[in-house]
Formats: C-alpha cells, structure tokens, sequence
C-alpha cells in the first residue's frame, strides 16, 4: 500500500525501482456503504499536515498541525472531515472509480491563508515574529454522500443536512473525472545508466556505481551536489543540507558575526572574520522539539572539517526534507540562536535570508547503546526517534 510519504517504488514481480510522480497533489477516496441504487456524490476536501514553528515573544513554539476542509463551499455538507483523514484507510482514486466527483473550487493556497488568518486571531493577544511550516504533505480527499431531499453521509448513512432547495443539485460544480494517476519515472542513474538505491520515503537517491545523487524534478533526474565528513568507523551517516545564503538585516557573514550574534562564550581568534557562515540543517524530520534544538546545535558547531566528494561508504539514512523546506527553517533556526532573545526577535521582521547555493552533505554517527553518537559535536539522538519517524 502506497503511502503519502512514498517517492520509490519497488516492482515485487521483476524488482525494478520506480520514481513516484505524482500529477498534482495525491489524491484518495473513502470507502462507503451507500444504499444500493444511489448515486454517489464525492465531495472534496483538502487535508495538509505538517509542523508549525512560531517565534512568540521570547519563545519559539511548534504544533503539529493536520487539517482537512472543504474544497467547495457549501454549506450543506460538513465543513471538514473531522478524524475520518487519519482513522480511516483511504484508497488511491482511479479513472475506474464509480461516482460523480465535485470539481475543487478552492485551491490550498485559499486554505492555507485561512489557516493562517485563524491562527494570527488565536494568537491576537501576543506578538508573533516569525513563523515557518515543515514536513508539509497536501492531499485531496473525496469523501462519499448520496443527494436525496438531504445530503446524507454515505459512510455512516445518516443525513449531514436539512431539507435542500429544489435548485440544489445546479448550485454544484461541475464534476471532476478521475483521471488523476500516479506516473513512474525510472530509477537509473543519468550518468551511468546504474540502479539507483534509496529508501521508499527518500528524495535524494544515490548511485554507487559513479558515486553521484540525484533527485526527481518535474519528468526527470537533477543532479544533487553531495559530500561527507570521513570517518571509517562511522555506523550510519544522516544527511544535512549545508547552505550558503545571504543574509541582510544583521551582521553575519562570518564565523567572527556566528560569535557575537549567538553571545558564544569564545573570545574572538584572529582570522575567525575570515571564515565563511553557513547554515546546516536537517536533511531528515524528527519530532519537532528535537529537530529544532538539534539543527540550532549544528548551526552553533559550524563544521569546519573539508568535505570528500560523493556518497560516503557506509549505511546512508534516507534523504526526506527537501532543501526547499530547509530552506523555510534558516530564520527560525536563527532565531534560536540569537540572544539576548529578547532583542533577537525583535529584529526578525527586519531579517531576510536568500539561499545562494547548497550541498547535501552526510554526517557519520557512530552507533551507542540507545543513541545515535557524533561526538565531534557533542550530539547524540535516541535511536527510537529515527525507527518511529513518519517520513
């Protein structure tokens, strides 16, 4: 069973891989136990997911945000879906599904802004300075009703409306045939024609045979620049994205401006001036607590050591943040690397952050009893908090 997170496909019959690439967003139905004879009606919902991180005042909180509504408005039919999105199995929609699927009429971005609207009333009584989203996954959700004198939930069979006008059915947008499908992109390496390798969740797929990466985009393979830090003892390497990027509002360009921005306790070396400010972070979600604290710590560390070219030869934890979404971190990062706070978040609005170039750069772990150890940088993560993640 495909799931949302799913970027690579594996035929169980003749073991060929398969890039996944999806048209649009994924799109799912629910099942349902209409009255023999009624026609079903498919009434759309968008659902996102993903992590809010908010600067508050002289905090930065995170929620873990999973919504669904209405992708037509109606107001005969429920506004959301309520927990039917994560209690309920749903089925991939094919062009063979029987029914009469609603044209969407609200795009997400419309959803989204809502969202963000509710949430800025919520918070109306505390100044909000930043805030940014990760791990975002968006999907359409066809949920069945049967139109009689009232809309009538085909999954529970119970009326959701009062009486309908008699013009009811022309109020409804035209409807949508189901031919969105999933389309498969072939997993062979661009430059030597080698069976690319990776996890069913990764983005980043790596060749071993000429030691490249490489990422779909649009109906093809880009090419992904990537390196390591060596270590022949490492267990397992986790990927990070490193990021070169402008940064204008503050001082920080060097590690001397990292020094005094972060009011590390370090006195100033000559030369510190001289070296060039990157920003690391998470290549791979994590709970939202630990992804924070630990991308603010390798941003603290800066990693000096010079990178080896390519994939490093070792176990490789999958690729699952895209650098597009890491990108949409840096000032929250940054936030939590600023002190006082107080002061730090206050020119935040002034901050803006241009990435200018970046590479996918893995760092080697060694393996402790219960955690994951890189003590170069005083880090260490459980074990079970990369088994359980939800890529």
């Amino acid at each position: 069973m495909l799931k949302e997170t799913d970027r690579l496909f594996t035929c169980t019959y003749c073991r060929v891989k398969s890039c996944l690439l999806p048209k649009g967003v994924f799109r799912y139905v629910l099942p349902h136990v209409a009255v023999p004879g009624k026609g079903v009606v498919y009434f759309p919902y968008w659902r996102y997911r993903g992590t809010r991180f908010c600067c508050i005042e002289n905090e930065i909180r995170h929620q873990f945000v999973d919504v669904t509504h209405q992708a037509v408005e109606s107001p005969y039919f429920p506004a959301s879906m309520g927990l039917r999105a994560q209690a309920m199995k749903l089925a991939f929609v094919s062009p063979h599904t029987p029914g009469r699927f609603l044209s969407p009429a609200l795009s997400i971005q419309d959803i989204l802004m809502r969202q963000e609207v509710r949430f800025k009333t919520a918070m109306a009584s505390r100044k909000v300075y930043h805030q940014s989203h990760v791990g975002e996954v968006l999907s359409l959700i066809y949920s069945p009703f049967y139109i009689g004198t009232q809309v009538v939930d085909a999954i529970l069979n119970c009326p959701v409306s009062g009486p309908l006008p008699e013009s009811f059915m022309n109020t409804l947008p035209e409807s949508d045939l189901p031919d969105w499908q999933m389309q498969f992109l072939s997993a062979l390496c661009p430059s030597c024609g080698w069976d690319l390798s990776g996890e069913r969740n990764a983005i980043v797929l790596s060749c071993a045979n000429c030691n490249s990466a490489w990422q779909p985009v649009g109906n093809s393979l880009k090419p992904v620049p990537v390196g390591f830090l060596p270590d022949d003892n490492a267990d397992l390497f986790l990927p990070f994205w490193r990021i070169k990027a402008d940064v204008s509002g503050i001082p920080l360009s060097s590690y001397a401006d990292l020094v005094h921005l972060a009011n590390l306790p370090r006195v100033i070396q000559k030369g510190w001036d001289q070296v060039e400010f990157r920003f690391w972070s998470l290549a791979f979600k994590l709970s939202p607590k630990v992804f924070l604290s630990l991308s603010i710590r390798v941003n603290l560390m800066q990693p000096l050591e010079k990178l080896k070219s390519g994939n490093p030869p070792g176990p490789l934890y999958p690729t699952t943040l895209s650098v597009a979404e890491a990108v949409d971190t840096l000032k929250t990062s940054l936030a939590g690397m600023m002190k006082p706070t107080e002061t730090g978040f206050a020119k935040l609005p002034q901050i803006h952050i241009k990435a200018l170039r970046f590479v996918l750069v893995y760092v080697p772990f060694r393996s402790g009893q219960h955690e994951w150890l890189q003590s170069c940088y005083s880090i260490a993560i459980n074990k079970n908090l990369l088994s359980l993640t939800d890529h």
